[in-house]
């Protein structure tokens, strides 16, 4: 069998596409289990939609320490004179400010690098791409509204969730739902 999305040549007993995460049309339930109501459901009795979120998770740490460690060391260095200068009282709003602007490069990091490319370089690492619903890479619009709730980590999770609760599918957050886009393996 094929994915009557993408064309991918579909295993035996797959109720999702393990390359675009559509649910299999066509299939028995004689031979695969019923189609899950949800994402998380898909998430709870399919090993690839299991799988995939942990390639994600993967190529999101190697992303972050790529990018934090940077941004810390640029911090330090700006840092390390205002602490002298300004005391501690100014360490810390300081600091404050950072973690604000620390969220909206990542999340920039993210939006460039999956316009220009496709993918991070975490994704790329687990060979995902993300991809618009044209199959092409996503404009950096629809990259940039994918990623925003990447500022904050309980905004990410909250998309994923939110996301899966709503999809048949399993391959996207909440913001690749509003935007017509998924990350799929290359």
């Amino acid at each position: 069998m094929y994915c009557a999305k993408c064309g991918k040549e579909l295993p035996a007993g797959a109720t999702f596409c393990p390359n675009c995460g559509s649910p299999v049309t066509g299939a028995s339930s004689a031979a695969s289990p019923a189609a899950p109501i949800s994402g998380i459901d898909a998430l709870t009795k399919d090993q690839n939609a299991q799988q995939y979120w942990v390639q994600r998770l993967i190529a999101f740490v190697i992303d972050a320490v790529i990018v934090y460690v940077v941004l810390a060391a640029i911090t330090f260095f700006i840092a390390l004179p205002a602490l002298v200068v300004g005391g501690i009282g100014f360490f810390g709003v300081f600091f404050g400010g950072v973690a604000l602007l620390w969220g909206i490069v990542f999340m920039l990091y993210f939006a460039v690098m999956e316009s220009s490319s496709g993918a991070s370089i975490g994704k790329r690492i687990l060979s995902l791409k993300a991809v618009s619903k044209t199959g092409g890479n996503p404009t950096f619009g629809e990259a940039l509204v994918r990623n925003i709730s990447k500022i904050y980590w309980l905004l990410l999770l909250l998309d994923v969730i939110v996301g899966l609760a709503v999809s048949k599918g399993y391959q996207e957050k909440y913001s690749d739902h509003l935007m017509g886009t998924r990350v799929v393996h290359t």
